[in-house]
């Protein structure tokens, strides 16, 4: 079996015996993991290249990783195929409090393709185009993250109001975000397109005289987070 073992970027501290804590799962010398560092900056530039040629061939691998969703879903963003790989990944521990005192960058949102149902709840709600609905087969469209750039950095809002927990942001230091544990699906995406209404402007300008909303407190800190890292009302 091979060992990878992935960071996020310089944000993203792993404990101090990762390599070896994944090397001794994998059954391997610890000098045979191999390293992949500032995987969120090089999903968003694609440049993967290498990464890609690491799963071309059939072979088992134990990924070793802070966030394995979130791992998961950068690599599926700059499009690393993994379907030819039996894969086993192992979470390793990392420092959160590195995540607390300053956000990592790049800040963007990648979206787990296994959760996300394409409803543009995302899309509706963000006021910076970062998401679009883009030609996808079989569907005929996905919701997809096409300007990672637009997003402004420490701001998670679009990922608390997603009905099936799809979105996630790597360098956020909530659990429930940042793709460490699975979120419940709670809502419906009527549920959410009656809260949002059919122009998320209008809404947005609205949002104090509107009480009807699911899960309101979500919403409300969803404007709290927009408002404080966008400025924009």
């Amino acid at each position: 079996m091979r060992a990878l073992l992935i960071t996020f970027g310089t944000r993203d501290i792993l404990a101090p015996d990762s390599r070896a804590r994944l090397a001794q799962s994998a059954g391997i010398a610890p000098e045979a993991v191999i390293e992949i560092d500032r995987l969120a900056d090089r999903a968003m530039t694609r440049d993967v290249a290498d990464i890609s040629r690491l799963f071309s061939d059939p072979q088992p691998w134990l990924i070793g990783t802070s966030r394995p969703r979130a791992a998961r879903a950068l690599l599926t963003y700059a499009e690393v195929d993994l379907s030819r790989c039996r894969i086993a990944w192992l979470a390793v521990p990392f420092d959160r409090e590195s995540l607390m005192r300053e956000y990592g960058v790049p800040w963007y949102p990648v979206i787990d393709t296994s959760r996300c149902t394409d409803c543009g709840t995302c899309a509706d709600y963000c006021l910076f185009s970062v998401y679009r609905a883009v030609p996808h087969a079989p569907k005929g469209k996905r919701i997809a993250v096409v300007a990672p750039h637009h997003c402004k950095t420490g701001c998670p809002a679009c990922a608390r109001l997603c009905p099936t927990g799809a979105l996630i942001f790597p360098f956020c230091h909530e659990a429930e975000l940042n793709g460490e544990i699975e979120t419940p699906i709670l809502r419906t995406h009527d549920s959410i397109t009656a809260a949002l209404g059919d122009d998320p402007l209008r809404v947005l300008a609205e949002r104090r005289q509107k009480k009807r909303l699911i899960d309101s407190s979500k919403f409300e800190q969803a404007e709290k987070d927009r408002i404080t890292h966008s400025g924009v009302l």
